[in-house]
């Protein structure tokens, strides 16, 4: 299994070598979801003021194989 790099709480990003920009995932058990875009996006849902409706070109992709295959 790929390496996960812990965020905060459940909260995780995929390792992968010479990339950047991987989606945050919540996992808690076997439910996995993207949380954040990146890690940028992933602190503005977690830790500032509700930003209301979700933008229409919000789409998260798994970067790392493993991650993307599950999700």
């Amino acid at each position: 299994m790929p390496v996960l790099v812990p965020v905060y709480a459940h909260r995780h990003l995929p390792a992968g070598h010479g990339n950047f920009g991987h989606p945050a995932l919540s996992m808690w058990q076997t439910d996995v979801i993207y949380y954040g875009l990146d890690l940028v996006d992933y602190m503005h849902q977690e830790f500032d003021e509700a930003r209301g409706d979700v933008d229409e070109s919000w789409d998260p992709t798994a970067t790392v194989p493993f991650w993307r295959d599950l999700l």
